[in-house]
């Protein structure tokens, strides 16, 4: 098969020769494969990272929160959720607070939440995420993440002590001129003492962490309310990324009350991870930028070394637009190559993630992907379509565009002085 000549003498220009020029040639192929590579990694983790700590935020917590706006707590929760069942709209109460945790001698500050078990299945996958115990709890009993029973040291059938801190400050008075007045309590304050019977895994750190769940009314008596009162009603709807248009709904059933959707209480973190997101993709893309100079360095180097020959090439008519598309396209092969290599190493190094983690913790002694710090279990990844397409289109088109100015440089050279020169 005859191969047009640019093609031709852009091929034979690639091929490893008794010169130097095929080292390089693999060299400048190694920029583009590392780059794209890198690109890959990056942009897919990060928005893995989204994806997973949204989803844990979807699946964890409600889709709207509905808290009254001037008492501080919801005398008639039952009430509100009989309103709401026509819009289609789930919906369980809660009442949240934060609390001491005590173990023998061990204090530690957590999340408490107390719940309806047979409403709160409707609103949160909390019964699907159990590893150990029952889901159904009764007064006494507890539900806590698997981080946090291995950080206290429990498992199930163990019992452990709650404090409520509004409950431990309650003799406490301070004064409109700062001092502090501190009275002789009424009542004698005792701690919630709860038995362990459910253990569970949401897959995102702080939840597993943190959170621990009571029934509704004995996170009551735990904060001093009523029973069958609630802080928070909690909403799931039927698509939670058009929640928006849901809030608008139950506002108009529910215009005396104050609605919260799950992109506004975690719009901070949100907003973060996608800056994060695109400042690490324009960083890494300078990456495949500099590899196109080591392109362009290549490509000058032939053009130097084949001076001659493309002098000859002149003087027998060839014209320069066909001396210039030999060097596009070798700029082309290179970096069609380069981004071909580097995006199978990309995906190969998404795929396996978890293993090279595994592998990189063991050699340096210490775990590379810290749940504490990154609020993950496990390391994220999502590659679109779409990202994998702009990758490749960007490094194709770095690559070819650094090949440009010596392709101007072969066609400009003139015959004469070109013949004249000695390689």
């Amino acid at each position: 098969m005859r191969l047009p000549a640019d093609i031709f003498l852009a091929l034979r220009y690639l091929r490893p020769k008794r010169t130097f020029v095929s080292v390089i040639t693999l060299l400048s192929i190694l920029g583009p494969v590392l780059g794209v590579a890198v690109l890959i990694i990056v942009t897919a983790v990060m928005a893995g990272f989204d994806r997973d700590i949204q989803q844990g935020i979807v699946d964890m917590q409600a889709h709207i929160q509905v808290y009254p706006m001037l008492e501080k707590t919801i005398a008639n929760p039952q009430e509100l959720i009989e309103k709401m069942k026509p819009l289609g709209v789930k919906a369980a109460p809660l009442i949240e607070g934060s609390a001491l945790v005590q173990v023998r001698k061990s204090i530690v500050p957590k999340i408490v939440k107390g719940i309806r078990p047979e409403l709160e299945r409707d609103v949160s996958k909390l019964e699907r995420s159990i590893l150990h115990g029952r889901y159904d709890i009764k007064d006494g009993e507890a539900i806590i993440g698997d981080r946090c029973a291995q950080m206290l040291g429990l498992r199930l059938g163990d019992s452990f002590l709650i404090h409520s801190p509004s409950r431990l400050t309650q003799n406490v008075k301070w004064k409109d001129d700062g001092s502090v007045d501190v009275s002789q309590p009424d009542e004698i304050y005792l701690p919630e003492e709860v038995r362990i019977v459910g253990i569970f895994s949401m897959g995102v750190a702080d939840f597993d962490d943190n959170i621990i769940f009571l029934t509704l009314d004995q996170a009551a008596d735990l904060y001093g309310q009523e029973w069958d009162t609630a802080n928070c009603i909690q909403c799931k709807v039927k698509d939670p990324m058009a929640v928006d248009a849901e809030k608008a709904r139950l506002q108009e059933v529910l215009p005396d009350m104050e609605l919260m959707t799950w992109k506004e209480r975690n719009q901070l973190l949100f907003g973060t991870l996608r800056v994060e997101k695109n400042l690490m993709t324009f960083l890494m893309a300078f990456i495949v930028l500099v590899a196109s100079f080591s392109i362009a360095a290549t490509l000058i180097t032939v053009v130097v070394q084949k001076t001659r020959e493309i002098g000859v090439m002149k003087a027998v008519g060839m014209s320069w637009k066909l001396i210039a598309r030999v060097f596009l396209l070798q700029g082309a092969i290179i970096g069609f190559l380069g981004t071909f290599f580097g995006t199978l190493l990309g995906v190969l190094v998404i795929t396996f993630r978890d293993r090279i983690a595994d592998l990189l913790s063991f050699l340096m002694g210490h775990d590379v992907f810290p749940a504490e710090l990154y609020h993950l279990r496990r390391i994220p990844a999502l590659l679109t379509w779409g990202d994998l397409s702009f990758i490749i289109v960007l490094s194709l088109a770095i690559c070819i565009f650094a090949s440009v100015v010596p392709a101007l440089y072969a066609s400009g050279l003139a015959p004469a002085k070109a013949l004249q020169e000695e390689n």
